[in-house]
């Protein structure tokens, strides 16, 4: 068993350039799977630790998306914080902010390998079938991969929403109950406008996180350009993961509008248009400082332990 754990481990370990690992197109250019494996590897990795790193922040980023205040531009952190750590009797509790943990974890478990080897795949494909150097390349071929990931994990990241802001879903707990729930009350289009949604966010988000890590990964450290990466990432994807999470506060057995509908609605009704900016914005500082804090993670982590472990066998 061992000696079948080991060569295993190589196969999917096996530094870049071996043979076997490659698979020639048409054209001559070449699709390395052990790369796309190696980053799988980089994702799985380091998920956990950035995830349970990042938390508190993803909570209290979230109260403030899904929360309408008529002053969003000052005190939102600090409101969103204090909302969050009392208790039921008033009392200020740091364990608060671990609510939804389990589900979060779950949900990176089940985007960030993927999310990162389909990234790579993609980007390879696009290089091979088309005249787009890496950088475009990693533009194009990681909005494609990211809307099927998304697509994948939005069931995880709406029981993690629910959970973390307490919403009432009526005792149903866990992914399958949920989309039993929707499906049960005649709001399976619902759930399905929620997932395309999530899909569409994480398009924006990957597109923007992959390519720009490949520029600054020529200048910075795989920690900090991971870090850099992401603050980017959320920032251009900030105003379509707003209309999600507010999507996600809805119980499943309630109807909730399109994504355009959402967004339009989102940026009506306000005194000027920098209050609706402001508005729309509220939490993103949060979510700069949490994605930065858990790529930060994925970057180093990550990628020391994948990079030993490819070493080793």
């Amino acid at each position: 068993p061992k000696l079948r754990l080991a060569v295993g481990l190589h196969s999917v370990l096996r530094p870049t350039g071996h043979p076997q690992a490659m698979t020639t197109p048409a054209n001559g250019r070449v699709v390395d799977i052990n790369e796309c494996l190696y980053k799988g590897a980089i994702g799985a990795i380091g998920a956990i630790p950035g995830t349970f790193c990042a938390h508190p922040f993803d909570v209290v980023k979230m109260r403030m998306q899904t929360t309408s205040t008529a002053t969003p531009w000052s005190g939102g952190i600090r409101t969103a914080v204090g909302a969050i750590g009392r208790g039921a009797d008033g009392a200020f509790k740091p364990g608060h902010f671990l609510n939804g943990l389990s589900p979060a974890i779950q949900q990176k478990m089940v985007t960030r390998a993927p999310m990162f080897l389909l990234s790579e795949l993609s980007t390879q494909l696009v290089e091979a079938t088309t005249t787009l150097s890496r950088t475009e390349a990693c533009f194009v071929g990681s909005f494609g991969s990211g809307f099927v990931t998304g697509n994948v994990a939005s069931l995880a990241e709406y029981c993690k929403v629910m959970r973390s802001q307490r919403v009432d879903t009526g005792g149903v707990v866990g992914v399958a109950a949920t989309a039993r729930a929707a499906i049960s009350s005649g709001q399976g289009l619902s759930l399905a406008r929620r997932m395309r949604s999530a899909g569409f966010r994480n398009g924006i988000f990957d597109s923007t996180f992959f390519g720009m890590q490949n520029v600054l990964s020529q200048h910075l450290g795989s920690g900090w350009s991971y870090a850099g990466s992401a603050a980017a990432a959320v920032t251009l994807d900030y105003s379509v993961d707003v209309v999600v999470k507010r999507m996600m506060v809805v119980p499943p057995q309630q109807a909730v509008d399109p994504l355009w509908k959402s967004m339009r609605r989102l940026l009506t009704g306000h005194k000027t248009i920098f209050h609706a900016i402001a508005t729309v914005h509220a939490g993103l500082s949060a979510k700069a400082v949490e994605f930065s804090v858990s790529y930060f993670v994925t970057g180093t982590a990550g990628v020391y332990i994948a990079t030993m472990l490819r070493a080793c066998f």
